[in-house]
């Protein structure tokens, strides 16, 4: 998503969602030792342009910051 076309208060959202998960401190991954074939993989990359992180995750392994930014970024590509 690309912040710089979503209305100003809903980029806002987004950022103090990144922020609040402290994204840029997570690890690179954060999976369950042993999935099941449902649990879907995430892979989220987040570039503020003087730095990115990705971190790959399934939903159950995240921190609820992590959590509730990966369902507002599904809500944007996906509203209905």
């Amino acid at each position: 998503i690309d912040l710089a076309q979503l209305p100003p208060a809903q980029a806002d959202e987004m950022k103090q969602l990144v922020s609040a998960s402290d994204f840029f401190a997570l690890p690179e991954k954060l999976v369950k030792e042993a999935p099941k074939s449902w649990d879907f993989q995430y892979d989220l990359e987040v570039d503020q342009g003087e730095q990115a992180h990705t971190v790959r995750y399934h939903l159950d392994a995240a921190p609820d910051e992590l959590r509730t930014l990966t369902e507002k970024i599904n809500d944007e590509v996906d509203p209905d």
